[in-house]
């Protein structure tokens, strides 16, 4: 589990290092951010595992990347 390194993770996408995603959708709209998925930078298919909806309405996603041979 990684938290508050962009670049690191991003070195990882790009040599396929990363087993699971987890998305955490908070029911607030906020503008302006970091970008995770940089523009054009990362094309993989991502599965959906898991979905998990907390007390406080915060959505939890978990994604697999799709495994090709």
């Amino acid at each position: 589990m990684i938290y508050g390194s962009g670049d690191l993770i991003h070195t990882l996408m790009e040599h396929d290092l990363i087993d699971e995603y987890h998305f955490m959708i908070q029911p607030v709209v906020h503008g302006s951010g970091k970008r995770l998925f940089k523009d054009g930078s990362y094309t993989k298919a991502l599965k959906l595992v898991k979905v998990q909806t907390t007390s406080t309405g915060v959505s939890i996603l978990s994604y697999q990347p799709e495994k090709t041979n």
